[in-house]
């Protein structure tokens, strides 16, 4: 049962939080590969002893988040890791249309 900070939660952080971050581990260290079925709510709620919801928030939120993909009726299953960069170049429009040859007018 994730009960306080001896389950592996911060002191006042939510119960669905908690969960978000097992099975986040879990898919970080390998144990669930892209592809693999993620633990059902009903499985989720007996082995970590939260509500229901509890379990179906974590796991709307890590869909959300692209980690997991539910599928209706056959349940949820780990994502297929995407590539990406943690920074974004964001360049000057301006700049662009000269490095292109082209000019560039604002009205």
């Amino acid at each position: 049962m994730m009960t306080g900070p001896s389950d592996g939660r911060e002191p006042g952080e939510p119960l669905y939080q908690g969960l978000k971050r097992e099975i986040r581990d879990r898919i970080a260290r390998g144990d669930w590969a892209a592809g693999t079925r993620v633990p059902s709510e009903n499985e989720l709620v007996a082995e970590f002893g939260v509500s229901r919801m509890t379990a179906n928030r974590a796991l709307r939120e890590l869909a959300a988040e692209g980690l997991v993909v539910r599928v209706k009726g056959a349940g949820s299953f780990v994502a297929d890791a995407k590539g990406h960069s943690a920074l974004v170049e964001v360049r000057n429009i301006a700049d662009e249309i000269r490095a292109r040859g082209h000019d560039h007018r604002a009205r």
